[in-house]
């Protein structure tokens, strides 16, 4: 038997077969209806092609949860359009078709897991934290310390990020690597 949860135990994060494809809730609104049964308003994204779609689940439907596992990796390189990684069990070499937007705060040799799905890679988890250097921004203005006035700055992965005036070129700081919000200076 499938394992199976209730709409009301859908979460964000909460990984599903959908469509005979795994799907990761990105977004999840629970409405209780008067007389009638409950829905659940879904943001589902395919882990297999990235695509996002919007679903409405009906009252008394059972989700099947993904039969999915992780391996640990290194990250090591992307070219068109493919992610590179090895694994830190068996040394092998694996690649990934994932949207550079999935990557963007991945430095050469960072250690991720690797999502398998009928053991084949389909997707990353991440850090939730990353500390990266700043490689290029506009300088901050002497004696403008607002915290809430915010300058590009490009980060030594090549992302570019919203931070406060005061940080510099040279400076570490901690992204939110899910938001992709600037946390803090390292």
């Amino acid at each position: 038997m499938a394992n199976v949860i209730s709409l009301n135990q859908a979460r964000v994060g909460t990984k599903i077969m959908f469509r005979d494809a795994p799907q990761e809730i990105i977004e999840a609104n629970h409405h209780k209806m008067g007389r009638g049964g409950a829905k659940l308003v879904t943001k589902l994204r395919n882990l297999l092609t990235q695509a996002v779609i919007d679903y409405t689940f009906a009252g008394d439907e059972r989700l099947e949860l993904a039969d999915l596992g992780y391996r640990n990796a290194q990250y090591l390189y992307r070219e068109a359009g493919e992610v590179f990684f090895m694994t830190n069990d068996d040394y092998e070499t694996l690649s990934l078709p994932l949207p550079e937007s999935r990557t963007k705060f991945l430095k050469e040799g960072e250690s991720v897991d690797l999502l398998l799905w009928a053991n084949r890679p389909i997707d990353i988890r991440q850090p939730a934290k990353a500390t990266l250097k700043v490689t290029y921004t506009e300088p901050g203005f002497k004696g403008n310390t607002t915290s809430s006035v915010l300058k590009p700055a490009t980060l030594e992965t090549g992302a570019v990020i919203n931070v406060p005036l005061f940080v510099n070129i040279g400076d570490n700081l901690v992204v939110n690597t899910e938001t992709g919000q600037y946390a803090e200076r390292a």
